[in-house]
């Protein structure tokens, strides 16, 4: 099962807390086939990297650094997380649905802004015990995960129109 997650290594992201939700995804939930890959760069890559060793979660998480065009990691991912502490409004989020890919964030406060839980994706709790009890809820759950791609399929998250509304007033 393959998780992906991109976005600046910072506070705001939580990619500190990733080795310790893997590693109860892993451990308490016998998930063992998890790998979790994180595009991005950023000031806390090293504090990243220190808590993968410690959590023991080498062959589990990996960081792959920046990448120029993220989409084809999308596409091969089975499940998009956005595991932040906060978010205004995540364009990756927006991206992962787009190409129809599940979703599951946590519950930062704008979460529920852009997530209807359990329609176009799932919220889980922010504490990493909640985090990882959501994640492999979610892993488990074959129906659950086609459900919400389904919808995704049949749903238009681009932003096509909106573009045509901004050159429809350059236009007159």
């Amino acid at each position: 099962m393959k998780l992906l997650s991109i976005g600046r290594f910072t506070h705001a992201k939580n990619y500190d807390n990733v080795p310790d939700i893997a590693r109860r995804i892993v451990t308490d939930h016998g998930i063992d086939d998890l790998r979790w890959y994180i595009i991005g760069f950023g000031g806390d890559e090293q504090l990243i990297r220190r808590n993968i060793d410690r959590a023991g979660m080498q062959e589990h998480v990996v960081l792959l650094g920046k990448k120029s065009n993220p989409y084809p990691y999308i596409k091969a991912c089975d499940l998009y997380v956005q595991p932040s502490r906060y978010e205004g409004k995540s364009v990756t989020v927006r991206e992962a649905q787009i190409l129809c890919k599940p979703v599951v964030v946590t519950n930062y406060p704008t979460a529920h802004s852009q997530i209807n839980d359990g329609v176009d994706g799932v919220i889980v709790p922010l504490d990493n015990e909640g985090c990882a009890r959501g994640i492999a809820s979610v892993m488990a759950d074959s129906a659950l995960r086609h459900r919400l791609a389904s919808y995704l399929a049949a749903h238009d998250y681009g932003n096509e129109s909106e573009v045509n509304k901004i050159y429809k007033l350059l236009d007159t």
